[in-house]
């Protein structure tokens, strides 16, 4: 910003600082006294100087020309409109990003996930949350279908890889179908809606129901064949007798706390209260038979492990902006 001239008296200067606002030369107006009868002009932009000397000639030589009257009028047009400008950003800024955080967060669950949480409650309950009485063949064939091995060949092999041996590949994924208790379940499903409502929208249904395949299997495949006791460290254990779809939302969870921590213009992120209930339910998991086991069931720490720490590469890897297909607005 250069200083260009002083002028005497107030409405002179208002009437050449107009004319330029006119020609697109930005100014700054300051008094030169005490007494405000002069004031000095400034050029803001210093490209526009040589053209400001030259309207500062103009004006001189001849200041009652009727141009410098009608650019007042013109100038307060102009300076209404960039206002009405700025304040038409502000509220578009404002709604669009009302819009993304309700999109996101709020309204209706996204087809897929829906799909999960009917899928998981529909079958559970079938299946009497994985105790079935006898009579009950539909949900006996469930819990010994959908499990990740099928336990009466576990008993009499040891082997938790077993069924998958047999090409019963479905078992790496279908144990998240089913849950140990009633609260279990709604525990889970409302992780479920929130976290997959969030990735859903985020990454669309193609590529999320991609993401919950790969998060099953990170989950799934490392708590059922690890052994029991890992290290002789009681409830650091793995089992194949788990169930539950807690592995895959810590995947969710781990995905979107990594990709959200390296993309900060999607906007939102992980609350620290997140993160401090993921590592309670690490700690307290891993903690052995403090709260290592519900019903019979081991609980599935090294699923929680396992899909967190995949949702969390998976995550790192697909913060690349060249895997972003969402069209922005």
């Amino acid at each position: 910003m250069r200083s260009l001239t002083t002028i005497e008296g107030q409405s002179r200067a208002e009437s050449f600082v107009a004319y330029l606002l006119t020609q697109n030369i930005s100014t700054h107006v300051e008094p030169a006294d005490d007494s405000k009868s002069k004031w000095e002009v400034w050029i803001r932009d210093e490209d526009r100087m040589q053209q400001a000397i030259a309207e500062l000639r103009d004006f001189e030589a001849n200041p009652d020309d009727p141009k410098y009257l009608q650019a007042v009028k013109d100038a307060r047009t102009i300076l209404r409109e960039q206002q009405d400008e700025i304040r038409s950003r502000q509220r578009n800024i404002q709604t669009t990003r009302d819009i993304n955080r309700n999109s996101m967060f709020g309204g209706s669950i996204p087809p897929l996930t829906l799909t999960l949480v009917i899928l998981c409650s529909v079958l559970s309950l079938l299946s009497q949350f994985s105790r079935p009485e006898p009579t009950n063949r539909l949900g006996t064939s469930i819990d010994k279908q959908l499990k990740f091995v099928d336990m009466d060949k576990y008993a009499m092999t040891g082997d938790p890889a077993v069924s998958l041996k047999q090409f019963q590949w479905w078992r790496i994924f279908t144990p998240m179908f089913l849950h140990g208790d009633p609260l279990h379940l709604l525990m889970n499903m409302l992780a479920l809606v929130s976290l997959g409502r969030l990735t859903e929208r985020l990454e669309g249904s193609v590529r999320y129901a991609i993401l919950i395949l790969l998060f099953a299997m990170g989950s799934h495949l490392l708590q059922g064949l690890l052994p029991e006791n890992l290290f002789g460290v009681q409830g650091l254990s793995g089992s194949p007798n788990f169930v539950g779809i807690s592995g895959v939302i810590m995947g969710l969870f781990g995905y979107i706390a990594v990709k959200t921590y390296l993309r900060r213009d999607l906007g939102f992120s992980m609350s620290p209260q997140s993160y401090l209930m993921v590592g309670i339910i690490l700690v307290l998991g891993f903690a052995g038979d403090v709260t290592g086991k519900a019903g019979g069931l081991q609980m599935a720490n090294f699923a929680h492990l396992g899909g967190l720490v995949t949702g969390m590469a998976i995550g790192w890897v697909m913060a690349n902006p060249k895997f972003d297909t969402r069209r922005r607005r």
